[in-house]
Order: C-alpha cells, then sequence, then structure tokens
C-alpha cells in the first residue's frame, strides 16, 4: 500500500478569511458598544458576532482541521463524509473542467455516517450524469492540481 496522501486547500487562504471573519467579529463588537440605546444597530452587531464570529470562525477552524480528501491503507476519506474503502471506488481522473473526479461501485460505507443521505445520494447520481464522476473536487479544494491528485490517488486502487 502506498504511503498515505492528504489534500487540502492552501491554509494562506483559510487563514485570511478566518482573520476577515473575526475582524467583522470585532467591528459588531464595536457597534453594539457604540450604539446600545439603538437596536437596528445593536441586531446588526449581533448578527455580525453571530454570523462571522461564531459561525464564520467554527466553519474555517474545520477546514484548517479536516483534509477535503485522505487516502490511506483504510480507504478514501472525503472530508466530514466519510470513508470510501478502496474496494468501492473505481476510478479517478480529472474532467475538461479541470477538476478531479471520483468514481464509486458502491456508495452505501461512504454515506453510511453522512447526514441526510438520501440528498447526497441524488447529488451524487446528479453529478455522475453531468460528468461520468460522483464527485468532484477543484484545485482550491485540493491544494493541487487534479491531474497530480489523480496521478497521486490511482496507486492506491492496484
Amino acid at each position: 500500500m502506498p504511503a498515505p496522501v492528504r489534500f487540502r486547500p492552501p491554509r494562506g487562504r483559510v487563514v485570511a478569511l478566518l482573520v476577515a471573519c473575526l475582524l467583522i467579529a470585532v467591528l459588531g463588537v464595536v457597534i453594539v458598544a457604540l450604539n446600545l440605546d439603538n437596536l437596528v444597530s445593536l441586531l446588526i452587531g449581533a448578527a455580525a458576532v453571530g454570523l462571522f464570529g461564531i459561525g464564520g470562525t467554527f466553519s474555517l477552524v474545520g477546514q484548517l482541521r479536516t483534509p477535503t480528501l485522505r487516502a490511506d491503507a483504510e480507504g478514501l476519506r472525503i472530508g466530514r463524509v466519510g470513508t470510501a474503502p478502496w474496494p468501492d471506488v473505481e476510478r479517478f481522473g480529472t474532467t475538461t473542467r479541470d477538476e478531479l473526479g471520483v468514481r464509486f461501485r458502491r456508495t452505501d460505507a461512504l454515506l453510511a455516517k453522512a447526514p441526510r443521505a438520501t440528498t447526497r445520494e441524488t447529488t451524487l447520481r446528479q453529478t455522475r450524469a453531468a460528468s461520468g464522476y460522483d464527485m468532484l473536487f477543484t484545485r482550491r479544494e485540493l491544494g493541487a492540481g487534479p491531474a497530480d491528485a489523480a496521478a497521486a490517488l490511482r496507486p492506491f486502487l492496484s
């Protein structure tokens, strides 16, 4: 079995978004502190703190911690969706839109722990009909070129 491989978005971009979210949250706190008697300003400030400070930070920290794809002896782990054992993975390739495509033989194990599995199954079918692959990943999501990612993942299938 080849050495484990991980693909994740470039950390610089995610960190920049995290800093922007935190700055907007700080602005929300300032708006609230300076406008305690204005209901509209209080609502706008509280929304900024809630959406960007809490929601944005939670989401972006999760992106920093979880790789988009991880390939190891267990199988192909796809973000927070689940893990597909290698017998369930049919092939890797690239699309004409410069995306990494993953096609599965079966999706049962992958979707077993995924929330709203029926919605995900429908999405997988639609993606396959449009591209020939079940899941697509862009260069931005992988932090690498799709052709390079496909080449790094193919040895796991043999």
